[in-house]
């Protein structure tokens, strides 16, 4: 019976801890599994590297490489428009060289402004890369983030330290799957996660208020999102 309990009490634990640590509420995990319902998952099994499995091609947000612009910090534009896409995966972009070679973009943080064909992307510090689907006084940006969960040979699973190198290899299963979430900023040098719209522009705060009760406002749905905002930018 005590066994029983521990054995409970630990599930319970390992559920609070994935929706404390932003993986959604507890229920929307199977009870058996202890993996989130309605996900496609990168399985990396032990001792495995990830560019060795079948699905290191499948990883990149766009189905090819694409003719790409940088545009730097000091403001200069280079000529050559390099082929890029985005690792879902590993979360940088990479250039795919003449010769086929791929290699992750050097000095993010000297890049203002990065173009893969028409999509637009920044990187930060806290952050990193992220996609702007909304310009205005107010802006959204989409980020794509790997999240995953850990399993050893018994069938425990836990939460990947933060030490987690996903280049590197492990002992335990790993579960990856992609969650999108959801920025907002007036300045790129302040980028802050969508709930922190009304201390970002506290001026319209009792408006955001009301905009949020009335449309019941989601912030992990992107179409939410963009109303909120485009609301916001018209006010301001």
């Amino acid at each position: 019976m005590k066994f029983f309990i521990l054995g409970l009490l630990c599930a319970t634990a390992f559920n609070i801890s994935l929706a404390q640590n932003g993986y959604g509420s507890a229920g929307a995990y199977d009870r058996t599994t202890n993996l989130p319902r309605d996900k496609h998952f990168f399985v990396l099994p032990p001792n495995t590297f990830w560019n060795k499995v079948q699905w290191k091609d499948s990883i990149y947000e766009f189905p090819e490489f694409q003719p790409g612009k940088l545009e730097l910090s000091t403001g200069f534009i280079p000529s050559h428009h390099p082929l890029l896409n985005y690792n879902i995966f590993l979360e940088f972009v990479e250039i795919k060289q003449d010769n086929g070679q791929v290699f992750p973009l050097s000095n993010p943080s000297e890049v203002k402004t990065i173009w893969i064909g028409d999509h637009q992307f920044i990187y930060t510090p806290s952050f990193g890369y992220m996609e702007i689907i909304l310009e205005g006084k107010v802006s959204v940006a989409e980020k794509i983030e790997m999240r995953a969960v850990f399993e050893l040979s018994n069938g425990t699973k836990y939460l990947p330290p933060p030490t987690d190198v996903r280049t590197a290899v492990s002992k335990s299963t790993r579960y990856y799957w992609p969650e999108k979430n959801y920025y907002i900023f007036t300045d790129r040098s302040h980028v802050h996660r969508a709930a922190a719209l009304q201390k970002i522009i506290p001026r319209q705060k009792s408006k955001i208020r009301g905009f949020v009760k009335n449309h019941k406002t989601d912030f992990m749905k992107k179409e939410d999102i963009l109303d909120l905002v485009s609301f916001c930018n018209q006010e301001l």
